[in-house]
């Protein structure tokens, strides 16, 4: 976070000047190259990739997405560096010529000789790219992590990792992460209803656990920084960022899985359609603690990950605007449909803007993000494109078994007719029997998962705006029992994916005039909302959110970010006020198979 020394001036000039230096410090900051280290798989330093002559990065870039594994890749190179013509007169400044150039040689070539030394011996590498406040972790790709490359352009070793958002595909949702997965999993399925973001954090935090071999307690609050003792993740690779259950004011949903599913592939369609964004931030010695209370006595390389609220759309934010009257303010509901949005105008609320008046600190507060890019010669922005489309067919169908209790009243009412009729018939004075049996085993596989295995539900919304020109039809994919919080989940993913789309992208300079950064040291980062307009669109503002950033990180290329920006239209839960707890047990017994 930067540092702002405080105003001590006494009249308007010398605040000016004040108001003059801060700015310059922050430009200069920005221009800075990203610091990128590299550690062992033990996550020991290694070196610090530079542009220096020694260890210039000859191509590189980084890629960051929003709740995705993003990527970082870099290229080293492996021959020496060419020696410079020697300018001096005397022996003495010839042999110190000699060994500063045997030295830059040496240094030239060692972290790219050391990587195809550690892919040798099968051993992981570790990153670290540091910009503008934020820091981002990676670990080299399994299959092409480290190459060699022999060309006519110079011999290099090519650097390919995943982000740190991959470390969170490879924890499993074991369905009882207390009990040994090779020995008993009982429930079958791991079944959770809670707040989104304090859900998630507890169901990631268990499995960790469960991988550590670490006896904890499930009757307790994991996230209760209280209930920690001393040891508990001491060994942990990943440490959820603790949280009250009564804190969390993150709509409820209903997370299940099992241990063929990762914490990632669950929980990415839950954050994405409640408007939640995971934050994984690894721990290096000498930094202050990871969350109040933590305390600094943690491995390095520790990897704490956080759910965060980059959207405010529950609590009300910006949705759009225009230059002259303003932005225009709502909260996210649903429909009676359950399925489709609805947006509720705020008017009348007095402007609170106490979060922006941090001394040092640029941020974008969700509620109200202000850092717009706007249209003009000079703006900071360059390659806009705006790309807008009507959505998908309006009315969508999801299910394809039975809601709970269906298939096993008609198995009881074929068993039932058949014992009646079995009962009534003789032959030769002869009773026939129950045929109950015979019945269920020729018509129940006709008769399952055929009466109320749908839902169909009419976008009508969407249906009003597209006119009556528009596609008729499509369905979810998958079998989900209908009538059921999946089934409805299911609808809204489908819905999600064929909504109206708003989407822009752009490439933008630091500090010209907003700053890109994160933790207090720029106006905007992946996951917030920023504005921007056209000027073939006159006034109007788009308000769209951060889902990708890349940076190019080699060469003498400028540090120019290209952001991309879209809205995936997915504001809130809809387990919150689509359906009760109840109908949510019974489906999840059903599928745990005690029903």
């Amino acid at each position: 976070m930067s540092v702002v020394v405080a105003f001590t001036g006494t009249d308007l000039d010398d605040f000016a000047q004040w108001a003059e230096e801060i700015r310059e410090t922050r430009i200069e900051r920005t221009s800075r190259p990203a610091r990128i280290r590299l550690y062992t798989g033990n996550w020991y330093y290694r070196g610090t990739v530079s542009r220096a002559r020694w260890s210039a990065v000859l191509d590189g870039s980084m890629n960051l997405k929003e709740n995705e594994t993003g990527s970082i890749h870099y290229e080293l190179p492996i021959e020496t560096v060419p020696v410079r013509p020697y300018a001096g007169t005397d022996l003495a400044a010839f042999m110190d010529w000699a060994e500063s150039e045997a030295m830059d040689a040496h240094r030239s070539t060692y972290l790219a000789r050391w990587a195809v030394e550690q892919a040798a011996l099968g051993a992981n590498i570790h990153t670290i790219v540091e910009k503008d406040g934020a820091r981002i972790g990676g670990q080299t790709d399994p299959k092409t992590g480290v190459t060699l490359k022999e060309s006519s352009d110079g011999d290099r070793v090519i650097l390919e990792f995943q982000d740190d958002m991959q470390r969170l595909k490879h924890v499993q949702m074991a369905a009882s992460p207390f009990l040994p997965p090779p020995l008993i999993q009982q429930p079958k399925v791991q079944f959770a209803y809670a707040p989104a973001d304090w859900g998630g954090l507890m169901t990631l935090g268990a499995n960790v656990l469960r991988n550590q071999g670490t006896n904890f307690n499930m009757n307790f609050d994991l996230l209760d920084l209280s209930t920690w003792t001393e040891g508990l993740w001491a060994e942990a690779q990943i440490v959820p960022i603790p949280r009250k259950l009564t804190d969390s004011v993150a709509p409820p949903t209903i997370i299940t899985g099992t241990i063929k599913q990762s914490w990632l592939d669950v929980m990415a369609p839950i954050l994405e359609d409640a408007e939640l964004m995971v934050v994984p931030r690894r721990y290096l010695d000498g930094d202050p603690e990871p969350f109040p209370g933590a305390g600094t006595n943690w491995r390095q390389g520790t990897l704490f990950v956080d759910i965060v609220d980059k959207s405010g759309w529950r609590s009300g934010t910006s949705i759009a605007g225009n230059l002259a009257t303003g932005m225009t303010r709502a909260i996210a509901n649903v429909t009676s449909n359950y399925v489709e949005d609805s947006y509720d105008l705020l008017t009348g609320e007095p402007v609170d803007v106490q979060g922006y008046r941090l001394p040092g600190v640029l941020s974008s507060q969700p509620p109200r993000p202000y850092a717009t890019y706007r249209a003009g010669k000079i703006t900071g922005r360059e390659g806009f494109e705006l790309a807008r489309g009507a959505g998908g067919p309006c009315t969508i169908h999801a299910g394809g078994a039975s809601m709970p209790g269906v298939n096993e009243l008609l198995e009881a009412v074929v068993g039932y007719a058949g014992d009646v009729l079995g009962d009534n018939i003789s032959f030769q004075g002869y009773g026939v029997g129950s045929l109950g049996n015979i019945l269920n085993a020729f018509l129940m596989p006709i008769l399952k998962d055929s009466v109320l295995a749908y839902m169909t539900v009419p976008l009508l919304d969407r249906v009003a705006k597209q006119g009556w020109g528009h596609d008729l039809e499509t369905a979810a994919e998958g079998v989900t029992q209908a009538y059921t919080p999946a089934a409805i989940m299911d609808l809204r993913r489908r819905r999600r994916e064929t909504d109206p789309s708003t989407a822009y992208t752009f490439e933008a300079a630091g500090a010209a005039p907003w700053q890109i950064g994160d933790r207090g040291q720029g106006h905007w980062w992946l996951g917030d909302r920023v504005p921007a307009t056209s000027k073939h669109l006159g006034a109007r503002v788009f308000v769209m959110r951060c889902r990708e950033l890349s940076l190019p990180l080699g060469g003498s290329e400028p540090q120019v970010w290209k952001a991309k920006f879209g809205d995936r239209r997915a504001q809130q839960d809809a387990i919150e006020k689509a359906i009760g707890l109840v109908g949510t047990l019974m489906s999840t017994v059903q599928e745990i198979g005690i029903g």
